[in-house]
C-alpha cells in the first residue's frame, strides 16, 4: 500500500534514474498514451504531491501516475524484447528500461492539468519544513471525524490508512471526534504524530511500524487492552485503534 513515504521514495528514485535522460522507445499497455507521444523526449524531473507522481519531459508533457494498491515501478536490465504480463508503461533510456506495473492510473496530461490537480490537494504532510499551519487550520475547520479527515486528501494529502491509524494511537485521540472539536493540544499532539508516523516509514526504506493497524483482538502494548477496529462513513475504511488509550476521556 502507497503511502506518502513509499511514494516520496519512488518519486525520488524515478528522478535519480530518468533525469535528463532521452526517451530511446516507449511502450504502453491497458493506457491510452500513444508510444510516439514519448519517444524521443527528455525527461526533466520527477516530482510529487500526496500520493501523486509526476514525470514531466520537455514540451510540456507530463506524465501523472498514482500507484493506489498495486501499482509499482521497476528497472529492467538493458532493452526488453518481452515485458511482464502486468507491464503498463516501459521506458527504455538506453542502460537500461523504467517499466510500470500494474499501473492502476496513468495518463499523459499537459501543465495546466498538473496545476489543477495539486491545487485540489491539501498541504503535502510530506512537505519539507512540515506545513504545520496551513494543516492545523484545515484539521481544525473540518467536520468529518478526525479519522477521515486525515484520509481526506482535500484536508492534507499523504496520509493513507496505515498512517492514519498509527498516528492517532501515537497522539491517543477516539477516532470518532469531529476535526473543528479537537482541542489546540489535541490537534498539536495530531501533527506531531502525523510527521513522526511517515517520516519513521521513511526512513526505514518505506516500511511500517505497526502498533495498532492490522492488530484487531492483539494486546496494546501500552495498556494492554484489545485493539479494535472501525468503520466510519464516508470511506468506510477501518481504523484501527485501542478503546482505552485513545477513549474521549484518556
Amino acid at each position: 500500500m502507497s503511502e506518502g513515504p513509499q511514494v516520496l521514495r519512488r518519486t525520488e528514485w524515478l528522478h535519480k534514474h530518468l533525469q535528463a535522460r532521452r526517451i530511446v522507445r516507449c511502450h504502453s499497455a491497458r493506457i491510452d498514451i500513444p508510444a510516439e507521444k514519448l519517444t524521443g523526449r527528455t525527461v526533466l524531473r520527477a516530482f510529487c504531491k500526496g500520493k501523486h507522481i509526476f514525470i514531466e519531459f520537455d514540451e510540456g508533457r507530463f506524465l501523472h501516475n498514482h500507484l493506489l494498491m498495486k501499482g509499482i515501478w521497476r528497472k529492467l536490465t538493458g532493452q526488453q524484447l518481452f515485458f511482464p504480463d502486468t507491464m503498463w508503461l516501459a521506458l527504455y533510456v538506453g542502460p537500461f528500461t523504467i517499466c510500470n506495473l500494474k499501473g492502476q492510473m496513468l495518463k499523459l496530461v499537459n501543465e495546466d492539468a498538473v496545476k489543477l490537480q495539486c491545487n485540489s490537494l491539501g498541504s503535502d504532510a510530506m512537505s519539507l519544513p512540515f506545513p504545520r499551519d496551513e494543516i492545523y487550520q484545515s484539521l481544525g475547520a473540518t467536520k468529518l471525524a478526525i479519522s477521515e479527515a486525515s484520509l481526506d486528501q482535500k484536508v492534507l494529502c499523504g496520509v493513507g490508512n496505515i498512517a492514519k491509524s498509527e498516528a492517532l494511537y501515537r497522539a491517543g485521540l477516539d477516532p470518532r471526534i469531529v476535526g473543528c472539536e479537537l482541542r489546540p493540544v489535541q490537534i498539536e499532539r495530531l501533527l506531531e504524530a502525523i510527521s513522526t508516523v511517515l517520516w519513521d516509514s521513511y526512513n526505514q526504506g518505506g516500511r511500517w511500524t505497526h502498533h495498532v493497524y492490522h492488530r484487531r483482538g492483539q494486546r496494546c502494548e501500552i495498556c494492554g487492552t484489545a485493539i479494535r477496529s472501525m468503520s466510519l462513513a464516508p470511506s468506510k475504511r477501518a481504523t484501527y485503534f485501542c478503546p482505552k488509550c485513545q477513549s474521549r476521556d484518556a
